[in-house]
């Protein structure tokens, strides 16, 4: 197994449709069988007492709850995450790959227009800086095209609707150029799946190999 001098932090970013699960399943794979020390962490967290809450109050019945109790939702979510799985895995010296972090919550609660992308930022101070941000970006038609064929019945996700996710797509688009901290690689990933898993994987074997030791 490679040994890393330090725990390396990766997220994954994007509208929803952009590959961004997908690639993560393919990419541990490959970095499992290079020997690197990797696990992977979703967000809203499966596990995560706020799961639940989020999935019935947020994606399915929007309208009854207000833009403020999601954000404290999300915050509670991403404060279990972090606890109990993301900085104990870096403090194992690992690579952790995050499947959606604080970039998902200020892009979305952005695109309700009653809290602005700063507000959101300045909201999760408290969550530790990744390394390396991994935005997946493709046409909200080619996003929408994904989750039709990937849904076997009617999408009620209501952060999936194709007006709200234009407005998503923007504000990945304006945070890349704010104070978010690590590095960014903004990637096109409407390109075919293999070669974007070719492509991810060589990008992510230079980074992370500056932090392994010699």
């Amino acid at each position: 197994m490679k040994r890393l001098f330090r725990g390396v932090l990766i997220v994954f970013e994007g509208i929803d449709g952009s590959g961004k699960t997908t690639q993560i399943q393919k990419l541990v794979k490959f970095l499992e069988k290079k020997n690197y020390p990797v696990i992977v962490t979703h967000e809203p967290n499966h596990n995560s007492p706020y799961y639940q809450l989020i999935k019935d109050k947020v994606k399915k019945h929007r309208e009854g709850t207000a833009p403020e109790q999601e954000l404290e939702w999300y915050i509670l979510d991403r404060k279990w995450d972090l606890e109990n799985i993301i900085l104990p895995a870096l403090k194992r010296k690992q690579i952790v790959l995050v499947d959606r972090y604080f970039l998902s919550n200020v892009a979305y609660q952005g695109a309700l227009k009653t809290l602005s992308l700063e507000y959101v930022l300045k909201q999760n101070d408290f969550a530790i800086k990744p390394d390396l941000w991994v935005i997946l970006d493709v046409p909200v038609s080619l996003g929408q095209q994904r989750l039709r064929l990937r849904e076997k019945k009617k999408n009620n996700d209501q952060l999936e609707l194709a007006e709200y996710q234009e407005k998503v797509r923007e504000n990945y688009k304006k945070l890349i150029t704010m104070n978010i901290g690590g590095e960014v690689l903004w990637i096109d990933a409407s390109i075919n799946e293999e070669e974007l898993t070719k492509i991810l994987g060589e990008k992510l074997i230079i980074f992370i190999d500056k932090f392994i030791h010699n």
